[in-house]
């Protein structure tokens, strides 16, 4: 019979060749050695399927599935529907773990019984290249436990509690879970964490280094300005909306708008002014998501702003 996977590591990969080697190379320097990985590759154009399929053939443990260009989000979900493992972690196809994460990250879910454990992200530069560390070691000690992660939803958005692949996560606290196909590149990761810490109720955070994060123009938290950097939050109101207001009560929600309110006014405000681009598409963006905001969770500053944002021209 064949042993379940500890952690079954998760990995959406559209033209991502130039990394793809360093990414699975860091995956199978793992201390623990009972995972399955699972690439996903979205359509790539480049040779990513010809380097998976070399990984894939050298190490069972390894696996594809080849989609159409449907998105990040499907391509996650495909994941989710193929893993076997007690654990779930995602990793994006230009990161690499250090040799010590999912053993590390397994340690600390096991003996603290959480639904969530988070390691540290440390950034590394667009031309780092993976190497095995030699004696690869991490701190014990180094952890904080909460039962409240509904708190972590208070905190801006854009923080790092929404980088879903610095974790790993039960499995069971997933059931049901999916990736909201509507986001195809920013919005997915925070959608998906606000129903993660609906269910979570005991969560790890590490200061030992899970991630090598790398930065460049390709990367979603590294990309010059864009329209794709706004373009999503109509959906992501909209999501709250339908999914947060039956969850929480009124002073738990307007804590969480006047950080996110924060979050959209900086990107479709103080952005496209510093930089003066996209001025009229943030402004649209800004007008269409006050729409899905109800007005009673705000500030009377921020319901005069919105109720202006409806009607102005």
């Amino acid at each position: 019979m064949a042993r379940v996977p500890d952690i079954s590591i998760i990995i959406p990969n559209y033209n991502g060749a130039e990394y793809l080697n360093d990414t699975l190379n860091s995956v199978m320097a793992q201390t623990l050695t009972n995972w399955e990985c699972i690439v996903i590759d979205d359509g790539s154009t480049d040779d990513s399927v010809k380097i998976i399929n070399k990984f894939v053939k050298s190490d069972k443990r390894f696996k594809l599935i080849k989609l159409s260009h449907g998105g990040v989000s499907i391509a996650r979900n495909a994941g989710l529907d193929a893993a076997s493992g007690r654990y779930i972690a995602f990793l994006d196809s230009d990161d690499c773990y250090t040799d010590y994460a999912l053993e590390m990250l397994l340690h600390f879910a096991t003996t603290t019984e959480a639904d969530m454990v988070g390691g540290f992200a440390f950034m590394v530069h667009s031309d780092y290249h993976f190497s095995p560390v030699k004696n690869p070691s991490w701190d014990a000690q180094r952890y904080k436990i909460s039962t409240d992660p509904n708190s972590f939803l208070l905190v801006a958005p854009e923080m790092n509690w929404a980088w879903i692949w610095r974790r790993i996560y039960k499995r069971e606290l997933l059931k049901g879970i999916r990736f909201q196909p509507q986001f195809t590149g920013f919005g997915d990761d925070l959608c998906f964490m606000i129903d993660v810490c609906w269910r979570a109720r005991r969560i790890v955070e590490t200061s030992n280094v899970s991630v090598l994060h790398r930065l460049h123009n390709k990367s979603l938290t590294e990309r010059p300005f864009s329209p794709h950097m706004f373009e999503f939050f109509p959906e992501y109101f909209k999501f709250i909306r339908d999914n947060m207001l039956t969850r929480y009560d009124g002073n738990f929600l307007r804590r969480f708008y006047a950080g996110t309110m924060r979050y959209l006014f900086r990107i479709t405000v103080a952005l496209p002014t510093r930089t003066g681009q996209y001025k009229d598409e943030a402004k649209a963006v800004l007008q269409e998501s006050c729409k899905y905001i109800p007005m009673r969770f705000l500030s009377w500053r921020n319901r005069l702003l919105c109720r202006f944002l409806k009607w102005v021209k």
